[in-house]
C-alpha cells in the first residue's frame, strides 16, 4: 500500500482580543488537524504559551493590554519558547508594518482580514 504524506500537526496559539477572529482563527486551525489554545490578552499569553509550548504563536499587534511586538520579545525570551516561530497579524497594511515585523522578528506577517487559506499556509510555511 503507498504511503499517503499527511500534513503535519503543529501546536499554535492564537493572541487575538477580537473573539470573533479568535474563533475563526481556532476552527480553521484545527480543520487542519493542528492543536490550537486562544488568549484574548498578552497578560494571558505569557501565562499559557510556556505550559502549551506552541510551535507556532499568532499574535495581533494591536493588543489592548501591550503591543504584540513587545509581547513577541517578551515570549522570545521565555526558554519554553526558544523553538517557536512567531506570525504578527494587524487591521494595518503597507511595506512598514511589514518591515517592523520582520526586523522585530516575525517569521511572517498577515493583515486583516485573514482568509483560512492564507492562515494555514502561513502557519505551514514557518512552522
Amino acid at each position: 500500500m503507498p504511503s499517503v504524506d499527511l500534513p503535519s500537526s503543529h501546536k499554535v496559539l492564537v493572541v487575538e482580543d477580537d473573539a470573533d477572529t479568535t474563533t475563526l482563527f481556532s476552527i480553521a486551525l484545527v480543520r487542519e488537524g493542528h492543536e490550537t489554545r486562544a488568549v484574548n490578552c498578552a497578560r494571558d499569553a505569557l501565562t499559557v504559551a510556556p505550559i502549551f509550548r506552541p510551535d507556532v504563536i499568532l499574535i495581533d499587534i494591536g493588543l489592548p493590554d501591550m503591543d504584540g511586538y513587545r509581547l513577541a520579545r517578551l515570549l522570545r525570551a521565555t526558554p519554553e519558547l526558544a523553538d517557536a516561530r512567531f506570525i504578527a497579524v494587524t487591521g494595518n497594511a503597507g511595506q512598514s508594518r511589514v518591515a517592523r515585523s520582520i526586523a522585530a522578528g516575525f517569521q511572517a506577517h498577515l493583515t486583516k482580514p485573514v482568509s483560512a487559506e492564507r492562515l494555514v499556509a502561513a502557519v505551514s510555511s514557518v512552522a
